[in-house]
C-alpha cells in the first residue's frame, strides 16, 4: 500500500529558476564516456552508458511521490551496507530513474485532478486552475523535481533521470512529446497553472530541462528506459534523440511495440547479438500488478506498480534483478523479489 504524500509548499520562482539553471548547466559536464554526445555536438546524447564497476539501482516512475525519494535515500540495501545516499557522497553506486517526475497517480491525485477540472467547467474560467487543489498537487510534482534535481547537481555522474511522457510540464507537442489527459486533462491544467503561478520564463526553463534528459541507459547486461522500445532503435539514433525515437521510448503501450523490437534494439546497443540474447530490458511507464511483468519472450521486464515503492537492485554484472520494496518507517527494505535476468537460463 502506497503511504500518503505530505503537502508540500510550493517553491519560490527564484528557487525553482536556480535549480533549472543548475541542472541545465552540470548536464553539460557529464563526460562523453557516460554519455555520449551527439554527432557533430558538444551536448551529451540520449543515452547514459553504465560502467560495470558499480551497482545500479533502478527506480520505476516517480509521479510525485517525493515520500519515495526521501525514503530511498535513506534505505540501507544489503549489499551497500550503508544509506543510499552515503553510497552515491562515496561514489558507490549508480541511481537510474527512469522518468516521470510529476503528476500523481491512483485515487487521491485522480480526485485533485477531477475536482479542478470540475471547478473550471463551473466558472467556466480558465484562471480556477488556481486552486488549493492544484497547489498540492503541483507542491508535490515540484517538490520531487527539486530533489531529483538536487541529486542530479550533486551527483552528476551517478544520478541519472530518463524521461518519460509526463516530463512535458508545458503540454508540449513536440520532440516526441503529445499532450495527455488520465483523469481530468491534466496535461493541459498542468501547463496553465505553471504558467499563472510561475510565468513563461519559467515554463521554457522547465521545457529545457525536460529536453536534455537521457532517454535510455545500458549497463553489462541491461537496459532501460521509460517505456518498451516501439520499434527497433539503433544506437545512434538513441544518442541523437531524434524525436521519434523519444516517441518510441516514452509512450509505448502495452501490445504496441512491434515484433522484436526489444531484441533488435538491444542487438544494436551493446553491438552484440549474443550479449543481446542474453540481456533485459527494464521499463517503466504501463502499471503492472505484483513486482513486475514479462513481455517480449521474456526480455522486456515492466517494473511499475503504483502502489508500491518498489526499486531494482541490479548488482555489477548481475545475474538476478532483486526487487526492494522501501519502507517510509524503516531504513531496510522489505525484499519483495528476485528475476533471473538471462531469459534463457530462466527456462532451465
Amino acid at each position: 500500500m502506497t503511504v500518503e504524500e505530505t503537502q508540500q509548499p510550493l517553491p519560490s520562482a527564484e528557487r525553482l529558476e536556480g535549480a533549472l539553471r543548475s541542472a541545465l548547466k552540470v548536464g553539460q559536464t557529464i563526460p562523453p564516456w557516460l554519455r555520449p554526445r551527439v554527432s557533430g555536438s558538444s551536448s551529451p546524447g540520449g543515452l547514459v552508458q553504465l560502467p560495470r564497476q558499480k551497482p545500479c539501482i533502478l527506480v520505476p516512475d516517480l509521479h510525485a511521490r517525493i515520500g519515495f525519494v526521501d525514503a530511498l535515500l535513506r534505505t540501507v540495501f544489503p549489499a551497500l551496507g550503508e544509506p543510499l545516499h552515503a553510497a552515491l557522497e562515496h561514489d558507490r553506486a549508480f541511481l537510474v530513474l527512469l522518468g516521470d517526475i510529476p503528476h500523481g497517480e491512483g485515487q487521491e491525485a485522480a480526485g485533485r485532478w477531477i475536482r479542478v477540472s470540475t471547478k473550471i467547467a463551473e466558472a467556466h474560467d480558465a484562471a480556477t486552475v488556481l486552486s488549493p487543489e492544484m497547489d498540492e498537487e503541483m507542491g508535490l510534482s515540484l517538490g520531487t523535481l527539486l530533489r531529483v534535481i538536487d541529486l542530479q547537481c550533486r551527483f552528476p555522474n551517478l544520478v541519472f533521470c530518463l524521461k518519460g511522457n509526463h516530463d512535458n510540464m508545458t503540454n508540449a507537442a513536440d520532440h516526441g512529446d503529445f499532450p495527455f489527459y488520465k483523469y481530468a486533462d491534466e496535461g493541459r491544467m498542468g501547463a496553465l497553472w505553471l504558467q499563472l503561478r510561475y510565468g513563461h520564463d519559467i515554463g521554457r526553463l522547465v521545457r529545457r530541462y525536460e529536453l536534455s534528459l537521457p532517454i535510455a541507459a545500458v549497463g553489462s547486461n541491461y537496459c532501460a528506459s521509460h517505456a518498451e522500445p516501439a520499434v527497433a532503435l539503433s544506437r545512434s539514433a538513441i544518442i541523437a534523440r531524434h524525436p521519434e525515437v523519444v516517441q518510441a521510448l516514452i509512450w509505448t503501450a502495452n501490445g504496441e511495440a512491434e515484433e522484436g523490437s526489444v531484441a533488435k534494439s538491444m542487438e544494436a546497443v551493446f553491438e552484440s547479438v549474443e550479449v543481446a540474447r542474453h540481456a533485459v530490458w527494464f521499463s517503466g511507464h504501463r502499471p503492472v500488478s505484483g513486482h513486475f511483468a514479462l513481455r517480449a519472450r521474456g526480455q522486456l521486464v515492466q517494473i511499475h506498480n503504483p502502489a508500491l515503492w518498489q526499486i531494482v537492485f541490479l548488482d555489477r554484472e548481475p545475474e538476478t534483478a532483486e526487487f526492494f520494496t522501501i519502507r517510509h518507517d524503516e531504513v531496510n527494505p522489505e525484499h519483495s523479489a528476485s528475476l533471473i535476468l538471462d531469459p534463457f537460463a530462466r527456462q532451465k
